[in-house]
């Protein structure tokens, strides 16, 4: 009879998925002078004591908040390993009256309100800043379970964080055979979510004021297109535009005939035609001088050089009588040329 009644407290433990032990629960007091508003805020499960419920969760974690109802509130996320699934249980939170078990919480679940569900664990020990270690224990007769927690205030916490939870275990002497690690790899929390939706969603343009939107409006933009260079401004693309215009609509202008060395010739006789006579009559006695010139120096180049004779002394004729003179030929030549190109000038 005794065999059967032990049977069933044992399958009654194990029906809360933990690991039975022979025994009644232990008396373990919690942390004396035990501060809820330190403890407050958001701890990371780094390790628990294994029950099979809890076999794929991972991304667990617990956020102790102060609440308008002046009761400290806490929110529990677990993520299933398989599924992906997350599950969020709140509950509140009724500290115990006695000074001495403040560490003594009791937590009553409010998501499940057809299945009224209520837990109590102690706050083993915790410096509020990095490590807190949780514990409870749950028994029929002389069968009872135990369940731990290492809390860290970071994911992934150091050794030496690690070193002082593993202390408080070995000095309630708690086993650390059946701990298990809890995987924190690529998690997504309530907060984590609401910040990322919040900076994906649509923001309004900043308003702007009536003269900073009239510099923008007059401030002319970049055309884009093929054959104008994407930054010139469109004040020098409608330039641009209105000079091509312009050559389209000009008329094409024959080019001027090329004048033959003839006609050039031509006109600047007609040009020397215009001017007044007395100036051409000076220019052709000027170049005629210089032709008698050059005629004189060329004829005594020419001649050549002679002896004067030895003549014999002759009488001397009387200082009245005429002297014979050479005919000038030279003067009448050049006054001769002179009449013809007056003729030439004359209309």
């Amino acid at each position: 009879m005794k065999s059967v009644v032990l049977l069933l407290v044992v399958l009654a433990v194990a029906a809360k998925a933990q690991i039975p032990s022979l025994g009644f629960c232990p008396e373990y007091q919690p942390k004396e002078n035990f501060t809820m508003e330190r403890f407050a805020g958001v701890w990371y499960e780094a390790e628990r004591y294994f029950q099979l419920t809890e076999v794929a969760s991972r991304c667990v974690r617990s956020n102790y908040t102060l609440g308008p109802d002046k009761l400290f509130h806490v929110t529990n996320e677990v993520t299933s390993r398989f599924t992906g699934i997350k599950r969020v249980l709140e509950g509140v939170i009724r500290k115990s009256p006695l000074k001495t078990e403040e560490g003594k919480l009791h937590v009553k679940y409010t998501t499940v309100p057809l299945i009224p569900l209520e837990t109590q664990y102690n706050v083993l020990d915790t410096d509020y800043d990095s490590y807190a270690v949780l514990w409870s224990c749950s028994g029929i007769g002389p069968v009872h379970a135990q369940n731990a927690w290492i809390m860290t205030r970071s994911r992934n916490p150091s050794i030496e964080i690690m070193q002082k939870a593993y202390a408080v275990l070995q000095k309630y002497k708690i086993s650390q055979i059946f701990f298990v690690k809890t995987n924190h790899d690529d998690c997504a929390y309530l907060d984590t979510l609401a910040a990322e939706a919040s900076s994906a969603a649509p923001t309004e343009p900043p308003k702007v004021e009536d003269e900073i939107i009239e510099e923008a409006e007059e401030t002319p933009q970049p055309l884009r297109s093929a054959p104008i260079t994407p930054d010139a401004p469109e004040a020098i693309i409608q330039t641009r535009k209105a000079e091509v215009d312009a050559l389209k609509a000009k008329p094409v202008e024959a080019p001027e005939p090329v004048v033959p060395a003839a006609a050039a010739a031509a006109a600047a006789a007609a040009e020397e035609s215009v001017k007044s006579v007395p100036e051409v009559i000076m220019k052709i006695a000027d170049q005629a001088k210089e032709k008698k010139q050059e005629a004189a120096l060329a004829a005594v180049a020419s001649e050549p050089v002679k002896e004067p004779a030895k003549e014999p002394i002759k009488e001397q004729k009387p200082a009245n009588e005429p002297k014979e003179t050479a005919p000038v030929v030279a003067d009448e030549k050049k006054q001769q040329i002179v009449e013809e190109q007056i003729e030439i000038v004359k209309p």
